[in-house]
């Protein structure tokens, strides 16, 4: 059972190894064929991520909306102070489709929609896309500059050694460690997020083969907190700290990622959360560069497709997709923290 990333598109080199550590390959969803992060598509080749695309239609329509929101977006982030300040002050809107957008841009959103009008799901489906590729945008800008801030922190570092000498400890810097473990893009506009994901992975055809897995993984806090405040019966079945993340895995590591695993299909089975000692025991690796922490809930009798309808609100998107064909009997998600 591979666990899903969600409610992101895009996800960080920390966060692809550490998921890597847990749980081997994991999926993740992409609005788009085009504009694939060039790293993810990389890291899928190497076996690290399974890249899946559930909707490939209207793609020149989509880059021609997308094209259009750039040109827009950079005319206002001067005023704005830049396009992550312009993405955040747009929190409970999707960018293109409220009062703030220019009335040229509305009026190409509508000429599309009217050449190519079809059903209202389909509507609803390709605006999640257009909004999932403008947040995918934001997060690899803000990961980059995440990367700025923890290397301006290690010359800062180097630098006052340098100048104080080897031997010298008392500054330490903190600040590139803070920035690693905050994840900014999750704390914004998180029912949007989690509403246009969900359209985006129920049009998944998996559901109708019954393979769609039962578990779902995210790096970001304020999601797992959103979850628990809006989804009564949630409850957390394990916390695990100090998990070593090592691109060189050890057999002992391999055969504890295994254990995880089964550990996880029997939570989606079953409402049994008893957890194996093996599971319990993180093998300790002296090599590994960092260490991760895995908490994860339960969600007792609660399908996927129940689950994620809760933020559609509706069950048409589905489609033609029986509703016995998905999935396991509950659904489990969890929080990894990097």
């Amino acid at each position: 059972m591979k666990p899903i990333f969600f409610p992101f598109t895009y996800i960080s080199k920390p966060v692809a190894e550490a998921l890597f550590s847990c749980f081997g390959k994991s999926i993740i969803y992409q609005p788009s064929v085009v504009n694939i992060p060039q790293k993810m598509n990389k890291w899928a080749e190497s076996g690290m991520l399974d890249i899946r695309i559930p909707v490939k239609n209207d793609e020149q329509k989509l880059s021609t909306i997308l094209k259009e929101y750039k040109i827009w977006a950079n005319l206002h982030q001067e005023r704005m102070g830049g396009k992550l300040k312009f993405f955040k002050t747009q929190r409970n809107k999707i960018p293109f489709f409220d009062d703030t957008s220019s009335s040229q841009i509305k009026a190409d959103i509508k000429d599309f929609k009217n050449k190519n009008r079809s059903s209202k799901n389909q509507d609803s489906i390709f605006n999640a896309r257009v909004f999932l590729s403008i947040a995918q945008d934001f997060d690899i800008q803000n990961d980059t500059i995440i990367k700025e801030m923890v290397s301006f922190e290690a010359a800062q570092q180097d630098l006052i050694k340098k100048m104080k000498g080897d031997n010298e400890t008392s500054y330490t810097g903190s600040a590139g460690k803070e920035v690693l473990k905050t994840d900014y893009s999750g704390d914004y506009m998180i029912p949007e997020r989690l509403k246009a994901w969900a359209l985006l992975m129920c049009c998944d055809p998996w559901h109708n083969k019954g393979k769609m897995p039962g578990f779902f993984i995210t790096s970001s806090r304020s999601v797992i907190d959103y979850l628990i405040d809006k989804i009564p019966g949630a409850e957390s079945v394990l916390r695990l700290d100090e998990i070593p993340v090592s691109k060189d895995m050890t057999e002992e590591m391999v055969r504890w990622r295994e254990g995880l695993m089964s550990y996880l299909e029997m939570l989606a089975n079953n409402s049994l959360s008893m957890l194996p000692c093996d599971i319990a025991k993180v093998p300790a690796d002296q090599k590994c560069g960092r260490k991760i922490s895995l908490t994860l809930y339960l969600v007792p009798g609660v399908t996927l497709r129940e689950f994620f309808n809760r933020f559609i609100n509706s069950d048409s998107p589905w489609g033609e997709i029986e509703k016995n064909k998905v999935g396991f009997k509950n659904t489990v998600f969890g929080h990894i923290g990097v």
